[in-house]
C-alpha cells in the first residue's frame, strides 16, 4: 500500500511517510491507497475521518491609529536669517524658523537645510558641519565634529573668536564661518 501525492500525484510513498519523496509537498494524515480497486472488502476499512479545526473567532479589527502629534517644536525664538558674505552667493540667504543642519549634501548622509557645497569655500564644509537652533528664545549654534570648525566674530569685533567647541549663543550682527564659508547672523 501506498500513499498519493495530493500535489504532484506521485503515488509511491509509503505509508507513514510526511512528505512527498518527488515533490516534498506534505502528505495529508489521511492515507488513502494507490489503488482503491485493490483494497480487500474483508478488511473492512473505516471511512477516513475528516480533520477537525477548532472554530476561528472573528477578531475586531484594530482601532484606528491617530496620525503623530507634531513632534515636540522647541521654544520659540524670533524668526531669523543667516546672510551670506560672499558676493554673488548662490544663495543670498537662508531663513531660520527652528532647527537648520548646515552641511553638504551626501548621498549617504542625506539631505541638509542649509547645503554649502556650491559656495566658493564649499570644500572646506563637512557633510554634517553645525546646527543652528532656537532654544528659550535665543538662537545658538553647535559644531557637529566638523572637520574644519565652526568659528564667530561677534559683532564689533575684528577677528573670529577660537573655534566654537560648545554651543554658542547667536546675536544679531555676529558673523559665523563654517569652514571658510561665512554668514552675518540677522534677526528677521
Amino acid at each position: 500500500m501506498s500513499v498519493t501525492c495530493p500535489a504532484c500525484h506521485y503515488d509511491a510513498n509509503p505509508v507513514g511517510t510526511e512528505f512527498c519523496e518527488a515533490c516534498g509537498a506534505e502528505l495529508t494524515a489521511l492515507v488513502m491507497p494507490a489503488n482503491p480497486a485493490n483494497v480487500n472488502p474483508s478488511l473492512n476499512p473505516t471511512p477516513p475521518i475528516a480533520p477537525t479545526f477548532p472554530a476561528i473567532t472573528p477578531i475586531a479589527p484594530p482601532a484606528p491609529i491617530a496620525p503623530n502629534p507634531e513632534p515636540a517644536k522647541l521654544e520659540s525664538a524670533t524668526p531669523a536669517r543667516l546672510v551670506a558674505k560672499q558676493v554673488n552667493a548662490p544663495q543670498s540667504e537662508y531663513p531660520l524658523t527652528q532647527i537648520a543642519l548646515v552641511g553638504i549634501f551626501d548621498v549617504d548622509g542625506g539631505p541638509v537645510d542649509i547645503d554649502l557645497e556650491s559656495f566658493l569655500g564649499g570644500e572646506t564644509v563637512s557633510r554634517h558641519h553645525a546646527e543652528v537652533y532656537p532654544e528659550g528664545g535665543s538662537w545658538f549654534v553647535k559644531d557637529l565634529g566638523s572637520t574644519n570648525g565652526v568659528f564667530i566674530k561677534p559683532k564689533g569685533q575684528a577677528r573670529f573668536a577660537a573655534r566654537i567647541t560648545t554651543p554658542t549663543a547667536l546675536h544679531p550682527g555676529d558673523e559665523l564661518a563654517f569652514g571658510k564659508v561665512q554668514f552675518i547672523f540677522q534677526i528677521a
